[in-house]
């Protein structure tokens, strides 16, 4: 059978070399390519062309075959014969797809396709090779190939038989015979008793009588004798009309005719008996001829048997009982009768098609087959049919009893998982309930498919079936499929773990993986809560990973005591009470190419932190830090390193052995990725001087260069680079873009990005960098292409966002204000800050922040409409519970207040007493979010920045003035950073002699450190010049001392004055 079903691709391939040929399957032959093309012109049927092709039909069931990908005709080619070559059918997609692709093109040169290769396609169109479409889709189909073929050349008289062939096979009639004789008389000759045969098996096949009759009487008049086959097709013909009386006068005809009536005729005679309910006789004749059918007789009438109405479940075990046993004990489901059972499938018949694979007999294996092959296709079709899931399971099910597959519920369960996920539950379920022990890794396609249709409830119910069918989640599947899908459930960690461990996943298996979530989304307050509620025993060596991310945002965000916290309650739950927790974490903290490793100060408040907890290191570890901080250190933190190192050090603890130390022995020579940016300058002079290779050297210190903000230096690393012709790897690329960046380069900034698209398009640029982009596309009017932008990187990438961007989304937003100003106010009402604002936080660059929504007000203090700004402020307030801009707004309402001519100017149809009126309702505001006594600080930081000395005293010798002590000394210290001098000095000179407020000579110390800070000597002189203007005041010591200290680092002399006053010598 195997051969039978491959000669006709065979013959395909010998078609250049072998004259046409014709096979019998279901006793009707099926006709190869031909050698020789004829020249006719186009072919047209009257009503049946195939010169006017559609695709109404296969496009409905096409499905994924019609995506706008473009692939090759060859490649399309191949799939279809690989198919093919493997199933012995085709796929109506396979196809369909293939003549869509044709049909695009021009032929201009070659054909995509050889006329042979169509003539193939030609002969697909039958229901046995093409099983699932109905006999209409198939001539639809056929016509679109006969289009194809008219574009290549002109059809011959096999093209013909193979068209009379598609017809009679899919029972279809031929409306008007005598225009097709004549068609091909024109350009193929008389017509032959072969082609008259073969038009009489299309009217018998279809059952029109009045056809056949008239075709009779032109073989009479070409004197062509009437045969075995003609007698066939009036068998056929009668049988399909209804007429057994017919069929009687037939057989009675032939005996006159001296034609005996043979196998091939009592088996035509089966197919019309069947067909018109006769069983009783079908079965007699079967019962007569016993065991003298050949295969193809039998599959015949098999094939009638099942595709009618009339169906008889012993009848069939008859007929697959008689044929031959090298056919039906195959490996695999014999493929005429796949065919017919996928043809089944596809009418609604599943119930049939499991009683005819049932029938067939198991097969017999030997040890080198494959025990799980038989019946898949049919597996596969199943699904494409759109079966019952009960149909679908008990097919499987009785494969796997009869022993014909005995893994046909894996493979079910398999195409579930892959196909249709919602179905894979059930299939899950009937593999358990059939003794099947069911593995975590089942259920990870239904974890997703459960996350995107139901959400994360619908992973919980999963969760809760998989403790129903005792499947127990393992390590991967918690950490890799389940707790990513959480993420709303994981924001309250305590109510999480608790619903974990109503559907079965314990505390002691979630904890570790939900701390690891919680570290890699910087919750990290959430993760501390978590360890003092559960004092469960972790594995802490898969946290150290996410615990030294967190930790740079825990620089960033200055929670240098929770994040020491956190690690003291780690260490405190450790099952490896010896090994170095503290250190290894460190270690890694300060690993290659990290920001820590280039900054020992805050290396220095990390180590005080854990030092005030008691936390302890190996001396392994605290000597590799050491030798850290000792590349970079200033003199004094180093030394202040030193000293915390000592305390912390235990010698009972060892590094986990897969942690790695650095020594600081003489001998070492550091690696350029960790050089700082002086030792990276100094090793390329040293290279260029002996002529080295320099280009690792040059990419480090480009990078390094850009995000330390040295860009004219970058530029001329750049040019070097340039020049070298430096292999630019991604990372260098991503430093390049952010060099244009901050050099305001819109143009070059667009051509590095799409450079590094093109090149690599797999690399992921840092959100930083985009947002940072996307805001100088808005400073270039360009906030449509910055919005475009970030929402593809939203829709291809996980967004983070958080305070680690906060910087980049609050000068984007800046940006926008300052283009905004320019343009008329949008329809909403809405400022176009606070739309982009929002469009942000959709995508989840950024949350309601205090500093973010600044720029929303400053876009109408921009546009000068003070009303609108106060009307915006109370708004935040009132839905957010922030107050942006609030030192900024209350300073502007006092100037304003006060009558500042210049501010008033700014506002037009702003007056004194409108200003007052809205400072009145910021105040009021500003007490209802914070509270009086935080009101009353921001109003006295405002008055000494814009009001006058007798307002601000008058306003702190009220007796019912209340202040946030505290918070009013951060704010200082944050004027003091922002170089807000003369704003602190009024305020100095206004709580002199009042103790209840803050201290005057704090004020000047603070100022003083901030000097220090920022190595601006210039700046501490000039204050100490003022301080010793004021004949009321006295500085003290301490001041003094510490500017003499500042002086001295600096190298500068010493004024006589502060000389004397410090007793200097």
């Amino acid at each position: 059978m195997a051969m039978l079903r491959s000669q006709l691709w065979q013959q395909l391939r010998r078609s250049m070399r072998l004259p046409m040929q014709a096979t019998r399957i279901f006793g009707c032959p099926r006709y190869a390519m031909p050698t020789n093309n004829r020249t006719t012109v186009a072919a047209q049927w009257s009503n049946y062309s195939t010169a006017t092709a559609t695709t109404g039909v296969t496009k409905k069931r096409t499905g994924k075959a019609t995506a706008t990908q473009q692939v090759s005709v060859e490649s399309l080619w191949t799939q279809l014969e690989t198919y093919y070559n493997q199933h012995s059918v085709c796929r109506l997609e396979h196809v369909d797809r293939l003549l869509q692709q044709l049909e695009k093109q021009s032929f201009d040169q070659s054909p995509p396709l050889t006329a042979n290769q169509l003539h193939f396609l030609l002969g697909v169109c039958v229901p046995e090779l093409l099983p699932v479409p109905s006999n209409k889709e198939r001539s639809q189909l056929f016509r679109r190939i006969w289009t194809q073929l008219l574009r290549v050349t002109q059809p011959s008289i096999s093209h013909y038989h193979t068209q009379l062939q598609m017809l009679r096979q899919n029972q279809l009639p031929l409306p008007d015979h005598r225009a097709l004789l004549a068609e091909i008389a024109t350009y193929n000759g008389s017509p032959d008793a072969e082609l008259y045969a073969a038009l009489l098996d299309v009217a018998g096949a279809s059952g029109n009588m009045r056809q056949a009759t008239e075709l009779l009487a032109e073989q009479r008049g070409h004197n062509f004798p009437l045969t075995e086959r003609n007698f066939h097709a009036l068998l056929l013909g009668h049988g399909r009309s209804g007429n057994l009386a017919g069929v009687a006068e037939v057989l009675s005809s032939m005996l006159a005719a001296n034609i005996p009536p043979s196998y091939s005729t009592q088996a035509t005679c089966f197919v019309a008996y069947v067909e018109n309910g006769q069983l009783e006789k079908a079965r007699e004749l079967l019962k007569q001829h016993q065991e003298q059918f050949n295969a193809p007789q039998l599959l015949q009438m098999l094939r009638a048997l099942v595709l009618s109405q009339h169906w008889d479940a012993p009848l069939m075990q008859q007929l697959i009982a008689q044929l031959p046993r090298d056919i039906v004990e195959d490996a695999d489901v014999p493929p005429a009768i796949g065919s017919l059972c996928i043809q089944l499938l596809h009418r609604g018949q599943a119930e049939q098609m499991i009683q005819l694979v049932g029938a067939l007999p198991t097969p017999q294996y030997n040890e080198n087959q494959s025990i799980d092959g038989y019946a898949t296709l049919l597996l596969h079709e199943l699904f494409y049919a759109r079966t019952p899931l009960p149909q679908m399971l008990k097919f499987a099910t009785e494969l796997r009893q009869r022993g014909q597959n005995t893994r046909a519920l894996e493979l079910l369960t398999e195409l579930a998982l892959r196909r249709q996920p919602s179905l894979a539950l059930d299939c899950l379920e009937a593999l358990s309930a059939a003794g099947e022990t069911l593995r975590p890794h089942y259920f990870w396609p239904l974890v997703l498919q459960q996350q995107r249709s139901e959400g994360e409830s619908g992973v919980l119910r999963l969760l809760a079936e998989m403790q129903r069918l005792r499947v127990e989640c393992d390590e991967v599947t918690l950490r890799d499929y389940v707790l990513p899908r959480l993420w709303q459930t994981l924001q309250q960690p305590r109510q999480a773990l608790q619903q974990l461990d109503e559907v079965g996943v314990r505390v002691s298996q979630t904890l570790s993986h939900v701390l690891n979530q919680l570290l890699l989304q910087q919750q990290l307050t959430q993760a501390l809560e978590l360890l003092q509620l559960y004092p469960t025993r972790l594995q802490l060596a898969p946290l150290l990973t996410p615990l030294a991310s967190l930790a740079v945002h825990a620089r960033a965000t200055k929670r240098y005591a929770a994040f020491a916290q956190l690690t003291q309650a780690l260490q405190q739950r450790s099952l490896q009470r010896q090994e170095d927790f503290v250190g290894a974490l460190l270690l890694q903290m300060c690993g290659p190419q990290t920001r820590l490793r280039q900054e020992p100060d805050s290396l220095l408040r990390f180590l005080h932190e854990m030092q005030r907890l008691q936390l302890k290191m190996s001396p392994a570890a605290a000597e590799s830090l050491l030798h850290v901080a000792a590349g970079s250190a200033q003199p004094d933190t180093r030394e202040a390193i030193v000293k915390v190192l000592q305390k912390m050090r235990q010698s009972e603890l060892l590094l986990p052995p897969d942690v790695s130390v650095s020594s600081g022995g003489g001998s070492f020579i550091k690696h350029p990725r960790d050089m700082s940016l002086d030792e990276l300058e100094c090793h390329l002079i040293e290279l260029e001087a002996k002529q080295l290779n320099t280009r690792g050297v040059l990419r480090r210190l480009l990078q390094l260069s850009v995000r330390d903000g040295r860009l004219e230096r970058a530029l001329e690393l750049l040019a070097k680079c340039e020049a070298l012709r430096v292999q630019i790897s991604p990372g260098m690329l991503a430093a390049i873009l952010d060099l244009h960046i901050k050099l305001k380069d819109v143009t070059r900034a667009q051509q590095t990005l799409l450079r590094l698209q093109k090149t690599y398009p797999g690399f992921q640029i840092d959100e930083h960098k985009l947002i940072d982009y996307a805001a100088l596309l808005v400073h270039n009017s360009q906030l449509e292409e910055a919005k475009q932008l970030l929402r593809e990187r939203a829709a291809q990438h996980k967004v983070n966002g958080g305070d680690y961007v906060i910087k980049n989304v609050w000068q984007l937003l800046n940006n926008v204000a300052q283009q905004a100003m320019k343009e008329p106010v949008p329809d909403s009402g809405h400022s176009l800050t606070f739309e982009t604002f929002e469009f942000l936080r959709k995508l989840g660059y950024c949350q309601t922040h205090n500093a973010l929504l600044g720029p929303v007000l400053r876009e109408w203090l921009l546009r000068g409409d003070l009303d609108a700004a106060i009307a915006e402020f109370q708004r935040l307030a009132t839905r957010y519970k922030h107050t942006p801009l609030q030192f900024e707004l209350l300073s502007l309402l006092v100037k304003l207040s006060n009558g500042h001519e210049e501010e008033l100017a700014r506002f037009p149809g702003t007056t004194k007493e409108s200003a007052q009126q809205h400072l009145a309702n910021v105040t009021a505001t500003v007490t209802r979010v914070h509270g009086s006594v935080n009101m009353n600080s921001a109003l006295l930081l405002a008055l000494a920045e814009s009001g006058t000395e007798t307002q601000l005293r008058r306003l702190i010798i009220n007796p019912e003035f209340r202040l946030n002590h505290e918070q009013l000394l951060k704010n200082c210290e944050h004027l003091g950073q922002e170089g807000a001098v003369q704003t602190l000095l009024r305020l100095a000179r206004g709580v002199r002699g009042l103790q209840r407020a803050i201290d005057e000579q704090r004020i000047y110390d603070m100022l003083l450190t901030q000097f220090a800070k920022t190595n601006n000597y210039e700046g501490a002189l000039d204050l100490y010049d003022r301080l010793q203007a004021d004949d009321e005041l006295k500085v003290s010591q301490d001041f003094v001392r510490n500017l003499v200290q500042l002086l001295q680092v600096n190298n500068v002399e010493i004024p006589s004055s502060i000389a004397l006053r410090a007793q200097i010598r």
